[in-house]
């Protein structure tokens, strides 16, 4: 390689190693080789509660695994007597979604996923479901998926939001009754906003504000009911995309990858700290019960302070893809192991209750690993 080529790959390393240092996150890792982290002031182990909802959440399930446990394991949890809805929360075919080039293998991986289960499901985009690369998104794997998903013969599949579009998508997975809250969702995609070059894909697409004033009215519109917002993003994260570091030289082989690639879709990158932060403004004027999302392959439960009841996020739906996790001074579990959460609504007594389950099935296909009393003001 001529001398001025290698300088300019050291210079671009460089540039590219100290623009993420100061947010570099260090730390032990909690894999699965040992145990989790579990906060030593978390509440756990609640006392029964009488189920009246369940929401599975499995994010960043899109490899094919011959008789996958993850899988058998949801199924399990999912059809238990209750009334139960799974989501997806993204990145479900890697690494391209589901291009014309390769429809065999996509939906090979997507009709594993919804034939998973026979509870009702809602798959939501991650970045691999747009494309490789931010720099090649495009709105045909998402078309593609869309229809997949939408056409499931046994129609109880529904891909959320919809068109390439931003969202918020809403949909009432529990009505509510007389003395009993609704449950819904609200699924978003921010990739639009990330990565703006993709935003006019959505033949509705709206401004930043327009969609936040959106959310913001359905966030109001059910401040008395369950409301799980869902993205394939997570807020707040102790694993890789939060900015885990690698170390020298693998940190400085990625970032100088991520920038030619046009980023890597990490919390501090600019446009991501930005959905961040003005999202979060949102949620503080009405915080939902709870935001889950994927894209880091671990189990996290993490305090939301005042912009939620919980930040989760399940990203360890493929045992190909598990990634290292470390804790944050917000992290109320942590483990880089595959599996799901559970989010149950019922009452305890007289009174309204939110338990949340980390099922991990390489150590109990029926038992979870860990409980958390989520408490509602």
């Amino acid at each position: 390689m001529p001398r001025f080529s290698r300088s300019l790959v050291v210079l671009l390393a460089a540039v590219a190693v100290l623009s993420g240092c100061s947010h570099r996150l260090k730390g032990p890792l909690h894999t699965a080789d040992g145990p989790a982290w579990v906060a030593p002031a978390a509440p756990s182990g609640a006392a029964p509660l009488e189920v009246e909802y369940r929401v599975l959440l499995i994010g960043d399930a899109g490899y094919f695994l011959e008789d996958d446990p993850t899988l058998a394991a949801l199924d399990l949890w999912a059809t238990q007597g209750t009334p139960s809805s799974v989501i997806f929360l993204g990145d479900n075919i890697y690494n391209e979604g589901l291009t014309d080039e390769d429809r065999e293998h996509g939906e090979k991986v997507l009709s594993q996923l919804l034939g998973a289960t026979a509870a009702p499901k809602f798959v939501i985009p991650g970045n691999h479901d747009w494309g490789l690369l931010p720099k090649n998104y495009n709105l045909k794997s998402i078309q593609n998926q869309q229809a997949f998903v939408d056409e499931w013969p046994a129609g109880d599949a529904e891909f959320l939001p919809k068109d390439g579009c931003m969202g918020p998508a809403l949909r009432v997975l529990r009505p509510a009754t007389p003395g009993r809250p609704a449950v819904v969702l609200i699924a978003l995609d921010p990739t639009p906003w990330i990565q703006p070059r993709v935003r006019d894909l959505c033949a509705d697409a709206v401004t930043a504000e327009a969609h936040l004033a959106e959310l913001e009215a359905l966030l109001a519109e059910h401040a008395a009911d369950h409301v799980l917002v869902a993205s394939h993003y997570p807020m707040l994260t102790g694993g890789p995309h939060g900015g885990l570091t690698y170390g020298f030289p693998a940190d400085a082989i990625v970032s100088t990858l991520g920038w030619i690639m046009g980023g890597l879709m990490n919390t501090y990158e600019p446009g991501y700290a930005d959905w961040i932060e003005r999202t979060e403004t949102v949620f503080r004027k009405y915080p939902p019960t709870l935001y889950a999302a994927g894209h880091d392959h671990n189990l996290q439960l993490l305090d939301a302070g005042d912009a939620a009841g919980l930040y989760v996020v399940s990203g360890a739906g493929a045992r190909a893809r598990v990634s290292t996790v470390t804790h944050l001074d917000e992290t109320i579990f942590a483990h880089a192991a595959e599996g799901f959460v559970v989010v149950d609504f019922g009452r305890r007594g007289d009174e309204d209750a939110v338990v949340v389950r980390v099922v991990e099935p390489l150590v109990s296909i029926d038992e979870p690993v860990y409980l958390y009393d989520l408490k509602r003001d």
